[in-house]
């Protein structure tokens, strides 16, 4: 069974570019959300069957990806894999509580974001 993917990106073209990728690569996509209220309904709608959360570190409206990725993995063990261009040693070691399926900076290959969801199983 193909991983159950959201996307938590606030840039919709990216969003949709890693929509198309993924999907093409075989996996599932239950969504899009760009802020941490969207990802949570989202989360919410799925009965938390999801896999994983492809998430950025600045969000919409203010929200942050790190607060998101840990209310996610708290409320329904959902993992996270951090794609994002502000990811400095603080924010990384910020994001390790939730234990993250891992870090990518933007911009990132295709070839490196299918390989990091690749050996994951989900939780």
């Amino acid at each position: 069974m193909p991983l159950r993917i959201m996307i938590v990106e606030d840039e919709m073209l990216l969003a949709l570019d890693l929509e198309d990728m993924l999907l093409e690569a075989g996996f599932t996509v239950v969504g899009q959300a760009s802020d941490m209220a969207q990802a949570i309904t989202l989360a919410e709608q799925q009965h938390g069957a999801v896999d994983v959360a492809i998430m950025d570190i600045n969000l919409a409206r203010g929200s942050n990806g790190v607060e998101t990725a840990g209310e996610l993995r708290k409320r329904w063990d959902i993992p996270s894999l951090f794609v994002s261009g502000n990811l400095d040693e603080v924010t990384r070691e910020r994001a390790r509580q939730w234990s993250p399926v891992g870090f990518i900076g933007k911009p990132y290959s295709e070839r490196e974001l299918l390989s990091s969801l690749a050996g994951f199983k989900g939780s």
